[in-house]
């Protein structure tokens, strides 16, 4: 019987070319490996790259958005504060009030109005009328208790106000009270926020201040 060298455990001997074909094969693998880790590691790094350009745009563009609308924010609210500071002015202004200095108080009241209002102001408190408040001692205390501002529209304002006022003239035994309820129509002129309508909803009932 012939004894093989699988039988023996020899190794049989290698055919000539072999070890080179194998030395070939695994230098060939090594370098298909770290050519493949090359391009694996540029392809990360490109999106790395692409990953953080995103994230910076949207960034910025975050940024810009949150900025313009605070700005706007900000802007709108400057303006609702200036119309509402405005109306709490020509409130006081109308309210406020006494014989002897009805002419300067009536000239303050006129200053706040502008467009067909400021005609129907000058028409209202003309002389006439400042004439029969001088004559009948007539004065008025009024205290802004209220001011909303009901919607405000670039160069447009409603502001809902509620005055308590107190009033008395030489025929009343008594100072009465009252409660008035107005809406302001603004607007934002070159000069700053003026009347430009005034519409009063109603009063509450008049009461004796004496004791």
């Amino acid at each position: 019987m012939t004894v093989t060298s699988e039988d023996t455990g020899q190794h049989a001997p290698e055919l000539p070319g072999e070890a080179g074909t194998a030395s070939q094969a695994s230098a060939g693998s090594a370098s298909s490996s770290k050519g493949t880790i090359r391009r694996l590691s540029r392809l990360r790094g490109r999106l790395a790259v692409l990953a953080l350009a995103a994230i910076a745009t949207l960034g910025a563009a975050g940024t810009i958005g949150f900025g313009a609308a605070w700005a706007s924010l900000n802007s709108r609210d400057a303006s609702a504060g200036a119309a509402r500071s405005a109306a709490s002015g020509f409130l006081v202004a109308l309210t406020n009030f006494d014989a002897k200095t009805v002419d300067a108080d009536f000239n303050a009241v006129e200053a706040f109005a502008t467009g067909a209002f400021a005609t129907q102001a000058h028409r209202f408190f003309g002389s006439s009328i400042r004439g029969e408040l001088a004559h009948a001692d007539a004065s008025s205390r009024g205290k802004v208790t209220s001011l909303y501002v009901q919607s405000i529209h670039g160069a447009n304002a409603s502001i809902y106000g509620i005055v308590d006022q107190t009033y008395a003239n030489d025929v009343m035994k008594a100072p009465a009270s009252d409660i008035l309820r107005i809406v302001l129509s603004m607007r934002d002129t070159s000069a700053g926020w003026r009347v430009a309508g005034v519409d009063v909803l109603g009063s509450g009932s008049s009461s004796s201040l004496a004791p």
